[in-house]
């Protein structure tokens, strides 16, 4: 079978249509990816950080993982489990906080620590909450959702807590069903 130049122009013509048609074709997210900004990240391994004031050091915080993000909202996040080590004038210990991610937002100095987050204080007694949060202006921090507090004699459930620095001083907000030890000496009648 012989095709005649017109006929093989025309299968030609079919051909390169069918090709653009099928070819290449981008999606409009991929394209407006492209003229995103770009995010600078830095990244560190096994950090340990001292946090000094007035040439007083007065916390280290250490985590296995930390990413610095340098954007409209810049921020250092801590992720894989951190332990923070809280100091007196002394140096000695006043409380220990882990958790499994810390943020700190460089705007306000905002902290931010979430997910199984544990805090101890000298006197033994123990915070556990899921989320917990540093308020720079009050000087305080804060919880915001189910709080449990372990002392000595109390076993305490609540919703929301504000805390001092040093955990020594706490309200829990919401008090729900807490059990408190009393020497029966010391009850109404005895």
């Amino acid at each position: 079978m012989m095709l005649r130049v017109d006929q093989y122009m025309g299968l030609l013509a079919a051909g390169l249509v069918l090709c653009v048609n099928t070819g290449c074709v981008n999606k409009l997210e991929d394209i407006h990816a492209l003229h995103a900004p770009f995010i600078n990240v830095e990244t560190a391994d096994s950090v340990r950080i001292l946090y000094s004031q007035n040439g007083r050091v007065r916390a280290e915080i250490q985590a296995p993982y930390l990413k610095h993000y340098q954007t409209d909202t810049p921020r250092v996040v801590m992720y894989g489990g951190l332990q923070a080590h809280f100091f007196n004038d002394s140096l000695q210990v006043e409380s220990t906080l882990t958790a499994e991610k810390g943020v700190l937002y460089e705007e306000n100095n905002r902290i931010a620590v979430e997910h199984h987050v544990v805090v101890m204080n000298v006197k033994g007694e123990r915070l556990e909450c899921d989320s917990l949060y540093w308020d720079p202006s009050r000087q305080i921090f804060v919880a915001p959702g189910r709080v449990k507090i372990t002392t000595a004699s109390q076993l305490i459930y609540g919703k929301g807590l504000e805390a001092s620095a040093d955990f020594t001083t706490y309200k829990v907000l919401q008090v729900e069903n807490s059990q408190i030890m009393v020497n029966k000496s010391e009850l109404p009648g005895s």
